[in-house]
């Protein structure tokens, strides 16, 4: 009874949609979460999250599971820089939000690569807002450990190196501000903000439909008519929304608004004829073309695993991106994805995958092996034992570590 009220406490103020992420998960994160703040049960959690906002924010902090690097998907931030560049000089500073930005790489990334185009530190403005007053106060700090690069170089322009922590130089610290706010607030945004472009990646795959509706109003009311939205994996906005579109000449996951198509005023001689021939019978539209019957999931995962059996590493890499498209919660399809990438030789993405995978089933013992086995072939050996003892902790009773 505790657990399921704690559930319902998330998905009525987060709007986080039990489904998606699965009883298993939660029942991990709640058990974990129990440990972190020395409470005896779930019972006690929840009798302290009802009397003190404060314990609940620090439940909340514990719930969210910031997963981000710096210049994540670098192809979006190629789009955010060709929309900038696109923008009429006189309505800088553009301002740039990202929202979850968990423990900040995100609008980090963000605002190096405004300046690594050409752009003055006064000529854009970035705000990434966060439902964790943990990641929050993380990202103010902005301090990384090397995993925070996935193997790729530091820019050393625009970060540097204190003893073996990453932080951004100070002309990136003049341009980013943080604040700690739920988008499903009415007050999360100031009357009058604007936007011109919205990284929100990976948290609509987590709302139940109300929540994802309400989020996807929040947002829009702040994007400016011709901004740019830029969603996370497996988030197919245009599907989820009417309001947007894909935007051409730009990658799949880059957004703008629905433009209203605007009749053209007709002349005389063609609105005659278009009387004329409003009294002819109407031709019968043609009929839809039959669609193909969907596959279902578990057919998809099977033939995916066949096909990555067979070393068919290409077909078997488009079924589970057709499977995810379908399920993006699917933690099997995930897990699999991750085992191709790494047979494929893309250990970051193969990481990427299996984190994945791990966050919607906590207790999946398999990623989390792998993601140390990545973890201690990257020489992090630090990030490799935290995985490992995760690991111990979730096994069954009696098995070997």
């Amino acid at each position: 009874m505790s657990r399921a009220a704690l559930i319902e406490r998330l998905q009525r103020t987060l709007g986080l949609d039990p489904q998606s992420i699965g009883a298993v998960t939660l029942n991990h994160a709640i058990d974990e979460a129990c440990v972190e703040l020395n409470a005896r049960d779930a019972g006690e959690m929840l009798a302290r999250v009802e009397r003190d906002p404060g314990e609940w924010q620090r439940f909340v902090d514990c719930m969210v599971v910031p997963e981000t690097w710096l210049f994540r998907v670098p192809e979006q931030f190629d789009d955010l820089l060709r929309h900038a560049r696109a923008l009429p000089a006189e309505r800088r500073p553009l301002r740039l939000l990202s929202l979850p930005c968990a423990t900040g790489e995100e609008a980090w990334s963000i605002a190096a690569t405004m300046l690594r185009g050409g752009f003055a530190g006064s000529e854009f403005e970035v705000t990434g807002v966060d439902v964790s007053a943990r990641a929050i106060a993380q990202a103010r700090q902005a301090q990384y450990r090397r995993t925070a690069l996935r193997g790729r170089p530091a820019d050393l322009e625009w970060f540097h190196w204190e003893d073996e922590l990453l932080s951004p130089a100070p002309m990136l610290r003049r341009s980013v501000r943080f604040r700690c706010a739920n988008v499903l607030a009415p007050d999360v945004f100031a009357a009058g903000e604007r936007f011109d472009v919205i990284f929100c990646r990976n948290l609509l795959i987590y709302l139940d439909e109300n929540a994802r509706r309400q989020a996807l109003d929040q947002l829009l009311a702040v994007l400016a008519e011709d901004g740019l939205l830029i969603a996370g994996q497996a988030e197919v906005l245009s599907a989820i929304d009417r309001r947007l579109v894909p935007l051409a000449g730009y990658g799949p996951l880059s957004f703008g608004r629905v433009r209203e198509a605007r009749e053209p005023a007709r002349r005389p001689a063609a609105a005659a004829a278009a009387s004329r021939r409003a009294t002819l019978p109407a031709p019968r539209a043609p009929r839809p073309p039959r669609q193909p019957p969907v596959e279902p999931a578990e057919d998809l995962l099977l033939r995916a695993q066949k096909a990555a059996d067979a070393g068919a590493l290409a077909a078997a890499r488009a079924l589970c991106q057709a499977l995810l498209a379908e399920q993006p919660e699917s933690a099997a399809g995930w897990f699999l994805l991750g085992m191709v990438d790494m047979a494929d030789g893309q250990l970051d993405a193969a990481e990427q995958a299996f984190a994945r995978a791990s966050y919607l089933d906590r207790g999946h013992q398999d990623a989390l092996l792998h993601r140390a086995a990545l973890a201690e072939r990257r020489g992090q050996a630090a990030e490799a034992a935290q995985l490992r003892s995760r690991l111990q902790r979730v096994r069954a009773p009696g098995t070997a570590p």
